[in-house]
């Protein structure tokens, strides 16, 4: 990298090593969308006030990874990932300097930003927040009766998929808590609440951060990346 040429220039180009990106207080985040406007925000989502974000640690496993294994790297399901692919979805990974807004997405870090997002769900949160840390997603999602992943390839037709307005007409048990927090804040099945990102084997992974969503405008200087996905069991001429 040239004294003149600024980190997030020199990772687009990858020029830089994984030490080098560890050190470029660099982050990033992969985002999807049908529509080429659906790249102008941190989400294409325009319903979404929260979002996720890596570091430069998780910026510098990415590098020699195909598309489907990038995704895996940050978090999602194979399931996900198919049901994503399936739909049309196509993903970009923009990369900008560090934000001191983000914070690292544990559970009660996480907890506070959607009270502070959502207060009208406050005394939920504050009666929830321990069985949401200390119970499995397997275990509440079996305690609502039916698949958060199949709702939300559903979308909000179904009328299970937790929506804000939907949460606040319905029990507002930890049922209905879990799925909004899968369906409109999108903690997924691989989720912690330690800070790091998980693989479907339970190896630990990159670090997480959230932050409110935003025009990429906003962050000053960035770089969009796009990223081809490819899943395993799909031959290459259908490409």
């Amino acid at each position: 990298m040239s004294p003149a040429e600024t980190p997030v220039h020199a990772y687009t180009r990858g020029i830089l090593t994984p030490e080098a990106i560890l050190d470029s207080h660099l982050c990033g985040r992969i985002l999807r969308g049908k529509r080429l406007e659906d790249f102008r925000t941190l989400t294409d989502n325009p319903n979404r006030k929260i979002v996720f974000l890596m570091g430069s640690d998780g910026l510098s496993l990415l590098p020699g990874k195909n598309g489907y294994e990038q995704l895996l790297t940050i978090g999602y399901s194979p399931a996900y990932i198919e049901y994503k692919v399936a739909e049309g979805t196509q993903f970009k990974l923009v990369v900008f300097p560090e934000s001191e807004s983000a914070r690292l997405a544990t559970w009660d870090t996480i907890l506070d930003l959607v009270m502070t997002t959502y207060p009208d769900i406050v005394p939920a949160i504050e009666r929830y927040r321990k069985e949401l840390q200390e119970k499995t997603f397997r275990d509440i999602e079996a305690q609502a009766g039916y698949s958060f992943l199949d709702v939300e390839k559903r979308g909000q037709e179904d009328p299970r998929f937790m929506t804000y307005e939907r949460l606040l007409r319905s029990p507002v048990q930890l049922p209905d808590l879990r799925a909004f927090l899968y369906h409109t804040v999108q903690l997924l099945e691989l989720y912690k609440g330690d800070g790091f990102t998980y693989t479907p084997e339970g190896e630990k992974g990159m670090q997480e951060y959230a932050t409110l969503n935003r025009s990429l405008i906003d962050l000053g200087e960035h770089a969009l990346i796009d990223i081809d996905v490819l899943l395993p069991h799909t031959p290459s001429s259908s490409v």
